[in-house]
């Protein structure tokens, strides 16, 4: 059994044995400088003990108590009769993008191959992930830093501490490394770009007579991304049953599908129809399961990029101007019209009020707010 007792030079020690798997046992003992430290460490010593006793223990305990120092790597080949496996970045990197497969939009996913990429081409396949600690990730991130924004940087590190999150829950690391790297600061001034109402009326004047691109579904697929700021894969994917028109609504469902998608926040969410914009939808025919389409969507995402591209060109907008600009139109127009940040917020879709926040400058700006003040 554990014992806890005061050292005459060293502090505070604890005694303890370890039972292996041929019914052999060992006497061990740790020195501490203070007592709490030693009082923390006695429970997993006595839990060690128990388990081991009893047989009861696991190859995550196993790693837990190498990395707390308790056992040594050989006592826990011992113990369990067999060696027990540290896996390496590389398997981690394997059986995460196997769920990210899965559980992600397909553009999610290939950003998760990518960033994943970079990281095993720097820390290399093989790499216990016990090797990686702070010092080495900050190496990384300078490396990255010289060709890449701090932004992209930021993506990566949080991709390597999602790999390691995985070795933290099975034990095989106390302490995640990558969750203590601060993120860097991104300096750049980026402001949402929005169509003016001059702009827009340019754009669906040529979107209307259009018959070639988007296969002559342009006017009705531009007018709903600027009265829905439907991102792009939500408006492709939306389907008549989650259009109702009664109530004049549109349900924007978090579905998760093979081939179809998962809205970028997984939430699901609903957001109101345009009375006098409604009728374009109640007009187009109804060929299938999706709106824009049949039992398959109408065109490719990057398909819906590029032919707005040539929209935007033939109405004579400036190229800044982007398919995403017609939901950065929605969200701008609805704060300048006064509709409350929060609200918009939940309209948009955004996981995080800073998200709406960086529309704050189309905030109705014609009042003083000083006039307010009465001393």
């Amino acid at each position: 059994m554990a014992r806890l007792y005061r050292h005459k030079r060293w502090g505070w020690q604890i005694h303890y044995w370890i039972y292996f798997s041929n019914g052999t046992k060992k006497k061990k003992y740790r020195l501490f400088k203070n007592k709490l430290l030693a009082q923390n460490a006695l429970r997993d010593i006595e839990a060690l003990e128990y388990r081991t006793l009893h047989r009861t223990i696991t190859r995550e305990d196993l790693q837990y108590f190498v990395n707390r120092g308790l056992i040594s790597k050989e006592e826990a080949d011992r113990i369990l009769g067999g060696p027990v496996e540290i896996p390496t970045l590389g398997e981690l990197a394997e059986r995460f993008l196997a769920r990210s497969e899965i559980e992600c939009r397909p553009r999610v996913h290939q950003a998760n191959r990518v960033r994943i990429q970079h990281l095993l081409d720097f820390f290399g396949l093989d790499t216990l992930v016990t090797k990686i600690d702070t010092k080495w990730i900050e190496q990384y991130r300078a490396w990255r830093l010289k060709t890449i924004t701090a932004a992209t940087v930021n993506k990566e590190i949080i991709k390597l501490a999602q790999l390691l999150d995985m070795a933290l829950e099975t034990g095989v690391i106390n302490i995640n490394p990558a969750r203590k790297i601060k993120r860097l600061r991104d300096t750049r001034e980026r402001k949402p770009r929005a169509l003016t109402s001059e702009e827009i009326e340019r754009l669906l004047q040529v979107a209307k007579a259009e018959r070639r691109l988007f296969k002559g579904l342009a006017y009705p697929i531009i007018l709903t991304y600027l009265y829905t700021g439907m991102r792009r894969e939500e408006l492709l994917y939306l389907e008549w049953e989650d259009v109702d028109f009664e109530r004049r609504q549109i349900r924007i469902q978090a579905k998760i599908e093979k081939d179809g998608f998962v809205t970028k926040t997984g939430r699901a969410r609903t957001i109101g129809l345009a009375q006098h914009r409604a009728e374009v939808l109640k007009n187009l025919p109804r060929k299938g399961r999706y709106v824009f389409g049949g039992d398959s969507p109408l065109i490719r995402p990057d398909g819906v990029t590029h032919a707005f591209r040539k929209l935007a060109d033939k109405a004579g907008l400036p190229r800044s101007v982007t398919l995403h600009s017609l939901r950065h139109t929605y969200i701008t127009h609805l704060l300048e019209k006064g509709v409350n940040p929060k609200r918009v917020q939940e309209l948009a879709g955004h996981a995080v009020f800073a998200t709406t926040w960086r529309y704050a400058h189309a905030l109705p700006s014609n009042k003083v707010e000083e006039d307010l003040l009465d001393f």
